[in-house]
């Protein structure tokens, strides 16, 4: 058993290290091995962050005009293109393997829902008394009326 120096504290994380005398020895392939997870964890964050950022700016751009007077399909061309720029990169994550399927269809889903309360919002859609959104389009409306 190799003997353990005192713990060191680094922010909220306690490290505990032994010896590096006692240990054996890292082989070339599992230094190489690790150095190349290393740089794969980087490469996917920084995706998902992107992914973040993207479906951030889609939920702001939605809550602005949601606040806005939004009255013909012109005035949601910049949040369909946003969507759009979210949904591929997206797409482009799911097809590098960053991101499981499912993962990439919730967030794609979300995006869509704000898209939909624009709608519902700006009254551009009126759903039918026996669709599932009426609830809502009857609930949105009737704070505004």
């Amino acid at each position: 058993v190799a003997p353990v120096r005192a713990p060191v504290q680094r922010g909220s994380l306690q490290v505990v290290a032994a010896d590096a005398k006692s240990l054996p020895k890292r082989t070339d392939s599992a230094v190489k091995r690790a150095s190349l997870a290393q740089e794969r964890r980087m490469y996917n964050k920084s995706r998902k962050s992107a992914i973040s950022t993207r479906i951030k700016k889609v939920i702001k751009a939605a809550e602005g005009m949601m606040t806005a007077s939004i009255s013909s399909e012109a005035d949601l061309a910049p949040l369909e293109k946003l969507i759009g720029e979210a949904y591929t990169s997206i797409d482009k994550a799911v097809s590098k393997g960053i991101l499981h399927k499912n993962n990439a269809a919730r967030k794609k889903a979300r995006c869509a829902r704000y898209k939909k309360k624009v709608i519902l919002k700006a009254n551009m859609w009126q759903p039918p008394a026996d669709h599932p959104d009426y609830p809502k389009w009857a609930r949105l409306h009737a704070k505004s009326a």
